[in-house]
C-alpha cells in the first residue's frame, strides 16, 4: 500500500530557478522560543549551534537547505536559521535529525491567536493551477510538505516563527504495528496557510468522474505530528485560506441507489480537512463495539509529554483539534467553523444528505488524564447538498466511543463555545471534572440525544458501564441540559451548575449523582 509519504517523496517537483528575495544579514536567536511553557526537554533543544541558510552551497533555495542541514547536522543538530524574506520552494522539505528550520521572531504581536500576528520570513512552494481540460493538472505538481527523513528514530527537530503558503507538516511514525517515531518535535509560532492534501482517489473513474475533478484527502491534517514523546505545537495560527480554493462545474457524485449527479459549484476547499493531528491515533474498536484501547493494546496512543497551546485554527468541516495520549495539555486554543457553508459532498464522491457526516468539530480527544482548559471555539455544521438540512456532527469537546479508550482522571475547565460537550457512549468514567465551562448552545448544535449541553455518559446503546467521580461543576449552558450516566455508579456530583436561557432544561441523572445548587434547571 502506497502511504500519504511515499507519495509525498514521489511526487516532490522539479528543481527550478526558485525566487529568492533577502532582507540584509542579520544575528540569528539562540535562545529557546517557548520558554514560556516551562517544559524542560524544550530548553535542551540546540537552539545554540545556527546556521544562516543564505551561506550555504546551492543553486536553489531547496539546494541550500539541504546543505544548510547536513552542516548543522553533522555538529550533532541545530537550528537552520532564514533571515526575513521570501523563500520559493519547489519541492518538499525533508528534515533530518537534530534540525530546526527558524525564522526572524515577530516585531508586532507576538500571539498567534491574534489577526493582525505576521511573519517576516515566507516560504512559498508551488500553487496547484485547476484545469478543467483532458486529465487535469497533475497533483504532483503542488501539494508539498514539511516531512522528517526518518521517521522511527528523528528527533529534536522542527519549525519556529516561519510563514507557510501551500505545504503541510507530516512528521510521523514509521507505519509498522509498533508505530515507532522519533521525539522531542516542535512546531512554534508559525502560520500556515492553503495546507491541504488533495485525495488520489478522486476522480474516481469507476464511477464515471471526470478525470479532472478534485478533493480534499479528509483525513490529512494542515499539522500532522507524531512522537514516542514530548511535542510542543504552540502559538500557530492557520488563517482562513481561500485564495487558492477553486470552483469544479458538472462536478459529478453517487446520489441516492448510486443514481448518478452533476453539480456545478463544488469548491476545491483548503480548509475543510483537520487542521491538527497530534499524535492522533485509533486506540480501539468502532462505535460503540470495542474493545477499548489501554496502554497494553495501543502503547502509541498512550503517549506521554504533549502539549497543544495557544493555537488559532480556522477550519471549514473536519476536526480542528484531535489527539491522543497520557497526559495531554490541550489550553487556551480557538477553533472556528463559519455557518452557511455548502458541503455537496463529503467524500468527493458520494452526495450528502442529512445523515451524513464531515466531523465538525473544535476538539477531539483520545486517550487519559488528558486536560482540555481555556479553549473558545465555535462550530456549525456544513449544509447538504439539497441545501435544505444540514450534515451530522458538529460538536464542541468530544471523547465518544469510536477508536477510543474510556475516560480516566480527566478535566474540562474554562472552555468556551456554541456547541456540546460530548463524553459520550464511553465504556467508563472513572475521574472526570468538567468546571466553569459556558456552554450557550447555537446553529452548531445537533441533538445526538436529549440535546443536553453537557454530555458524561457511560452507557452504549445495548450496555451500561461504570460512572463514577464525575463532577460537573459551576458550568452556564443555554440551549441544552446536562445528562450524567453509567452502572455501576458511585461518586457523581452535579452541583452549582446555571442555565442562562430563557426556557428551561434539564438536568438528567442516571449515575446516582448527588444534584444541588443548580439554577433554572427543571
Amino acid at each position: 500500500m502506497t502511504t500519504r509519504r511515499d507519495f509525498l517523496l514521489a511526487s516532490g517537483g522539479i528543481a527550478l530557478t526558485p525566487l529568492l528575495r533577502l532582507a540584509a544579514a542579520e544575528t540569528p536567536p539562540k535562545t529557546n522560543p517557548a520558554t514560556a511553557y516551562k517544559l524542560e526537554w524544550t530548553d535542551k533543544l540546540p537552539w545554540g549551534n545556527t546556521f544562516d541558510v543564505t551561506t550555504a552551497n546551492g543553486a536553489s533555495i531547496d539546494e541550500k537547505v539541504i546543505d544548510a542541514m547536513a552542516k548543522v547536522a553533522m555538529k550533532g543538530g541545530g537550528v537552520v536559521y532564514f533571515p526575513a524574506g521570501t523563500y520559493t520552494f519547489q519541492k518538499n522539505i525533508v528534515l533530518k535529525n537534530g534540525v530546526i528550520l527558524r525564522g526572524v521572531e515577530p516585531t508586532g504581536s507576538t500571539k498567534a491567536k491574534d489577526d493582525n500576528y505576521a511573519l517576516s520570513t515566507k516560504f512559498e512552494f508551488p500553487k496547484y493551477v485547476y484545469k478543467a481540460e483532458g486529465e487535469g493538472t497533475p497533483l504532483d505538481t503542488a501539494f508539498r510538505a514539511i516531512m522528517v527523513e526518518n521517521p522511527s528514530s528523528d528527533s529534536n527537530l522542527g519549525l519556529v516563527n516561519i510563514d507557510f503558503n501551500r505545504a503541510h507538516v507530516l512528521f510521523d511514525d514509521d507505519h509498522t504495528e509498533a508505530k515507532k517515531a522519533g521525539s522531542n518535535r516542535i512546531v512554534f509560532g508559525c502560520i500556515f496557510r492553503n495546507a491541504a492534501v488533495a485525495d488520489p482517489s478522486v476522480p474516481n473513474l469507476k464511477i464515471n468522474q471526470k478525470a479532472t475533478q478534485r478533493f480534499t484527502l479528509r483525513h490529512s491534517p494542515a499539522l500532522e505530528v507524531k512522537a514516542s514523546e514530548n511535542i510542543l505545537i504552540a502559538n500557530n495560527r492557520l488563517p482562513k485560506s481561500g485564495d487558492d480554493n477553486f470552483t469544479m462545474n458538472g462536478y459529478i457524485l453517487q446520489g441516492a441507489k448510486k443514481a448518478e449527479v452533476a453539480l456545478d459549484g463544488v469548491v476545491f476547499d483548503y480548509d475543510n480537512r483537520p487542521g491538527m493531528y497530534i499524535n492522533h491515533y485509533s486506540i480501539g474498536g468502532p462505535g460503540g463495539t470495542g474493545p477499548d484501547g489501554t496502554p497494553e493494546t495501543h502503547p502509541f496512543g498512550f503517549r506521554k509529554g504533549t502539549s497543544i497551546i495557544d493555537n488559532f485554527v480556522f477550519h471549514t468541516g473536519r476536526i480542528g483539534i484531535g489527539f491522543s495520549g497520557d497526559g495531554v495539555q490541550c489550553i487556551g486554543n480557538i477553533t472556528r467553523i463559519p455557518d452557511d457553508i455548502w458541503r455537496p459532498t463529503a467524500t468527493g464522491q458520494a452526495l450528502t444528505f442529512g445523515s451524513s457526516t464531515n466531523d465538525n468539530r473544535s476538539v477531539e480527544m483520545r486517550g487519559w488524564r488528558w486536560v482540555v482548559k481555556d479553549n473558545e471555539y465555535t462550530v456549525h455544521r456544513n449544509w447538504a447538498a439539497d441545501r435544505k438540512y444540514k450534515i451530522n456532527d458538529g460538536e464542541g469537546l468530544m471523547h465518544e466511543d469510536h477508536a477510543n479508550s474510556t475516560v480516566k482522571d480527566s478535566v474540562l475547565t474554562g472552555n468556551k463555545g456554541n456547541t456540546y460537550i460530548s463524553i459520550y457512549k464511553t465504556a467508563g468514567i472513572d475521574g472526570l471534572l468538567i468546571e466553569g465551562n459556558d456552554i450557550r448552545l447555537g446553529d452548531g448544535k445537533q441533538t445526538i440525544a436529549s440535546g443536553a449541553a453537557i454530555y458524561a455518559t457511560a452507557d452504549r446503546n445495548k450496555e451500561r458501564f461504570p460512572c463514577r467521580n464525575v463532577r460537573i461543576l459551576g458550568n452556564t449552558v443555554a440551549g441544552g441540559g446536562i445528562a450524567v450516566a453509567g452502572d455501576p455508579a458511585e461518586g457523581n456530583v452535579v452541583k452549582g451548575n446555571k442555565n442562562a436561557g430563557i426556557v428551561k432544561v434539564t438536568i438528567k441523572n442516571d449515575a446516582k449523582a448527588t444534584v444541588e445548587g443548580n439554577e433554572g434547571f427543571v
